[in-house]
């Protein structure tokens, strides 16, 4: 006897992609960043699920190594997330590792009250920095 299956997809309703780079210290430590993009306005529980998917993925890639630090670029998502959107992997707090959110200028004050502060900046390049800084110095 058979036992009755229904089949169900993985794939997410959403309009949200996403990109992701990799950076190297000097001292060899992995910077990972991932920019998503989301062109309309309202979030749906897709949306949700995607930022956080492609986050804690992202994470956990070896590349030869997992990530030893973070840069979560929103600047492109036009909706203002809430506290209730899982951006940040829970490896990369668990193991205290830096992570930086990079958003719009004009959105600093909004972000603070969701975001550590400490976490927040509007521009990559200073963020890589901060983070090179930051990395190699434990090193040295």
């Amino acid at each position: 006897m058979a036992y009755p299956r229904q089949t169900v997809s993985l794939e997410l309703d959403t309009d949200v992609t996403h990109q992701c780079s990799l950076h190297h210290t000097r001292d060899d430590h992995l910077i990972g960043i991932i920019s998503f993009q989301k062109p309309s306005l309202f979030l749906k529980w897709g949306d949700l699920e995607y930022f956080r998917r492609r986050s804690d993925e992202f994470s956990v890639m070896p590349f030869p190594d997992c990530v030893n630090a973070m840069i979560i670029d929103i600047q492109e998502v036009l909706a203002y997330l809430d506290q209730d959107v899982p951006l940040v992997p829970w490896r990369l707090l668990e193991e205290d590792c830096p992570v930086r959110i990079i958003v719009p200028a004009e959105r600093l004050d909004y972000y603070m009250g969701i975001f550590e502060p400490t976490w927040l900046c509007s521009n990559i390049d200073i963020a890589i920095t901060e983070l090179r800084d930051f990395m190699d110095m434990l090193v040295h």
